[in-house]
């Protein structure tokens, strides 16, 4: 299995709520370039989720139209789980209910480094920390503690 954690790129302070933050110019130009820059074997995946929240969805759109470009189709859905403080055991037993074998998830600090500390390192504090728009490759047999390795970090 390859899991690909995404984190959003920066968001803007300037909204009502955390979760309608959208991205800033910035945020989208390092995703961009995130996307077109990373050695990522974007052909391995056939899910793309994403958290409800603006800035994550949006993000998700960017690899999306990328991948679409590229005659890479994915259709974006979103999964409640995903969102900063979402727990990482129902994000574990929600990938191991998915069928495929490379899964895309776009989510946020700190659920994404926990999810690399957990999958690598069965301990959630051990994970990688992750700027916006980051990117982590992980493989495995499953997506359960300690039964994934890190195998590509790439940073804006």
């Amino acid at each position: 299995m390859k899991l690909l954690l995404v984190r959003h790129g920066e968001a803007s302070f300037n909204a009502s709520t955390n979760a309608q933050r959208p991205l800033t110019q910035q945020g989208i130009r390092a995703v961009e370039q995130q996307i077109a820059n990373a050695a990522i074997p974007w052909a391995d995946f056939s899910a793309l989720w994403a958290s409800p929240y603006l800035r994550a969805q949006q993000t998700a759109q960017l690899i999306q139209s990328r991948l679409e470009e590229q005659s890479l189709p994915l259709a974006l859905q979103t999964h409640k789980a995903i969102t900063p403080h979402g727990e990482l055991t129902q994000v574990q037993d929600f990938l191991l209910t998915q069928p495929q074998t490379g899964i895309i998830l776009v989510t946020h600090q700190p659920l994404v480094s926990g999810l690399i500390g957990q999958f690598c390192h069965a301990d959630p504090y051990l994970g990688e920390p992750m700027m916006p728009a980051s990117m982590a490759l992980l493989e495995g047999e499953i997506a359960a503690a300690a039964c994934m390795r890190l195998t590509q970090l790439e940073h804006p």
